[in-house]
């Protein structure tokens, strides 16, 4: 479906705990850099987060919250937190990601290469959670520039894959035990995004409240249940991806003592008779981050998927014990 270019703009409210943010997610496997950065408003202050892992260990973690900001916000470019440049080149198309800190220099061109995964308002997942908005698989591409003190500079350049997404509510966590983000980025042909809410006093995965879709085009046909389909045909290049939902997503996370997911299998079916999408992937980078009365468990998963092997996203928002 095509979007409104007027939803590349800032969503505002005066709900108590309205936050409108876009989110870019990124990672080049080849050079083993993957990234995530975040700029965000609410309550008339900006905030930005900057997540960079080079070789699996974290090389820049920078937050900024509280950065007031004029009281018409007409793009996210007016928004400056924690050194983010963010840039609307062609909406719902191309943007420009800049990242400027001591010893550090991140600039990323994104280009969709799908089209959008949409959280309509109407739908379970966005009543529950109290957000909406829509994500964007994108060819991502650019350079790292990393000063460390006593070593050589490096510049790290960047051809890989990721997604952008800009989401806006009033999620309640009083109501909510955690938030999960699962994405998948297979080339430029073949994507997955899952979100999913647990409410208050649940305690397992078949309790949440989910969302997912999958982008492919109409051609390529999942067959099989898991990665042991190697022979996979794919389809010709003139095919164009659509994105189709994936109602009721089966997910299953090992965790770790420290409750950090180390495994997990997702299982996507477009319909009660298939096709099924089944991908199954561990950590190749991440780390927690405590955020008040939240935690981020916040991790970059090698997925294997019909037969092709990709990479994504693992974020697992949870409340903390009061």
């Amino acid at each position: 479906m095509a979007l409104d270019p007027a939803l590349e703009r800032p969503r505002t409210s005066e709900a108590a705990g309205f936050s409108d943010a876009v989110t870019c997610a990124f990672a080049d496997e080849s050079s083993g850099v993957h990234g995530t950065v975040r700029i965000g408003l609410a309550g008339g202050a900006a905030s930005g987060l900057t997540m960079v892992f080079v070789g699996g260990v974290p090389a820049i973690a920078h937050a900024e919250g509280g950065v007031e900001v004029g009281p018409d916000v007409g793009g996210h470019d007016e928004l400056h937190a924690a050194g983010i440049d963010h840039r609307v080149i062609e909406p719902h198309r191309r943007w420009t990601v800049g990242v400027g800190l001591d010893g550090v220099r991140l600039e990323l061109e994104l280009e969709a290469t799908g089209p959008p995964f949409v959280l309509a308002p109407g739908t379970p997942a966005a009543r529950r959670g109290g957000m909406e908005g829509y994500e964007q698989p994108c060819r991502v591409r650019g350079r790292l520039e990393l000063q460390v003190p006593g070593e050589a500079p490096r510049t790290i350049e960047l051809d890989g894959v990721g997604q952008r997404g800009h989401q806006w509510g009033a999620p309640d966590w009083d109501t909510l035990e955690l938030s999960r983000t699962i994405t998948g980025w297979f080339g430029d042909d073949l994507a997955f995004n899952v979100s999913a809410l647990r409410p208050a006093g649940a305690r397992s995965h078949a309790d949440e409240v989910a969302w997912s879709s999958v982008s492919r085009p109409p051609a390529m046909v999942a067959r099989g249940r898991g990665d042991e389909d190697e022979d996979e045909e794919t389809p010709e290049p003139s095919d164009v991806p659509e994105a189709v939902d994936a109602p009721e997503p089966r997910v299953s996370t090992t965790v770790n003592a420290e409750g950090r997911h180390t495994f997990a299998t997702v299982e996507l079916w477009e319909s009660d008779e298939g096709p099924v999408w089944t991908a199954t992937g561990e950590p190749v980078a991440g780390t927690t981050l405590e955020l008040g009365r939240l935690r981020l468990d916040m991790a970059f998963f090698r997925w294997r998927m019909n037969g092709r092997t990709g990479v994504g996203r693992y974020d697992v928002l949870r409340r903390v014990e009061d």
